[in-house]
């Protein structure tokens, strides 16, 4: 079975979308499947390696950088098409399997695959932009009107990475019968807790409790309700440190936001983090708290999970398929700074609970979320698919 995987964006390129593509081609290469992968190809990145097993194509493209806009870069390749044509033409590809809606470029693998008679597939990696904030939900609802829901209408299968998202993507007018709920995966050989200071040492919080915050500093993030959150925290655990690990266009305005409350000294960005850092970070702090505004399916919940966290998180999106409120973490309502520092507190101030919930992350990653299963599934989808394009 050789499958094709299509986005823009590709390792060693950092984002959620980009994680699944990594994670889910390895191990589908591990499970006997020949995988090729087709993305642009960016500065300093080779036009082809094989990573794992896993074939990748880099085809010519323009990046661009544009301040403000997400997801960073926009990548243009107004020849993709005859790239595809081309590899297609070499490897004889059985699925072809659209990962991101948002470059149009990239969207012509849908094209290219009916006009191919190729099953098509696509993944619905992000929901509706509604609900962010006004200017990105009318700009996203337009591009997606004209753009974006036509890889979806043309796809013969659709991969939801949440219940919750394909329930809302079906406004689109998109056919619930060809969508199938596969959750985001997670490797959880890679993150474990660990008993390891380094990092703690490092910034300055060895011997206090850590609330732990991991994803791009944007507005769906939700970042800003948890600094609020922290005065509240604060007059029952003066000790209390927030780390706050990513980057992204509203950076300059949560470092303000923390300056204007006087909460230096317990608001901690750490700017980059390596692999190594970051997997320490997880294994190491109290909780972990997921404030988000609005989310799809997110992997950084997965990775504390894995790292036997309890986590914190809001009700956006399909949080709740990972964490279920009083057994592996506790959820709030979005935009809520009162209700986070309620439920922080309460888990700060009870080891045992924490611990607990801990442990229950950890066994619901495993028996739920291990990449092993997320690929078989994915597999077993591809093998469904071939056999029902067989019959006459």
């Amino acid at each position: 079975m050789r499958i094709c995987l299509v986005n823009a964006l590709f390792h060693p390129f950092s984002g959620g979308v980009e994680k699944h593509m990594y994670e889910l081609s390895r191990e589908l290469v591990r499970q006997g499947v020949d995988v090729t992968v087709v993305t642009a190809k960016l500065k300093g990145t080779k036009a082809y390696e094989e990573i794992d097993g896993v074939k990748v194509h880099r085809v010519p493209s323009l990046e661009l950088r544009v301040p403000g806009l997400y997801p960073p870069p926009l990548v243009l390749s107004p020849l993709f098409f005859l790239y595809l044509w081309r590899l297609d033409m070499e490897n004889r590809f059985d699925v072809i399997h659209l990962q991101n809606r948002f470059f149009p470029d990239f969207d012509t693998a849908a094209i290219y695959a009916k006009l191919r008679r190729k099953p098509f597939m696509m993944t619905i990696h992000n929901a509706r932009p509604v609900g962010i904030s006004l200017p990105i939900t009318a700009a996203g609802l337009a591009y997606d009107w004209l753009i974006g829901r036509w890889p979806f209408a043309l796809a013969d299968r659709i991969i939801a990475v949440s219940e919750w998202v394909k329930f809302d993507i079906v406004k689109y007018r998109i056919d619930p019968g060809k969508i199938v709920p596969i959750h985001n995966g997670i490797n959880v050989n890679e993150f474990r807790p660990t008993d390891s200071k380094n990092l703690r040492r490092q910034f300055g919080v060895a011997d206090s409790p850590m609330l732990l915050f991991v994803g791009r500093m944007i507005t769906q993030k939700g970042v800003s309700y948890l600094i609020s959150a922290m005065p509240t925290v604060l007059k029952r655990h003066p000790a209390a440190r927030l780390f706050l690990v990513g980057r992204g266009n509203a950076l300059e305005g949560l470092k303000r936001q923390v300056e204007a409350m006087g909460l230096e000294k317990n608001v901690v960005f750490s700017g980059y983090l390596s692999e190594e850092q970051l997997k320490e970070a997880y294994g190491t702090c109290d909780l972990f708290v997921l404030p988000s505004v609005w989310e799809v399916l997110p992997i950084a919940i997965l990775e504390a999970m894995s790292s036997g966290r309890p986590v914190v998180c809001t009700t956006a999106g399909g949080n709740q398929e990972l964490v279920r409120d009083g057994v592996n973490g506790l959820v709030v309502p979005m935009r809520n700074p009162e209700a986070l520092a309620e439920k922080i507190n309460i888990l700060l101030e009870d080891r045992e609970k924490r611990m607990a919930m801990g442990l229950q992350s950890r066994k619901i990653a495993e028996e739920e979320f291990d990449w092993g299963l997320i690929a078989a599934r994915t597999k077993d989808v591809y093998e469904d698919l071939l056999m029902k394009n067989r019959i006459p």
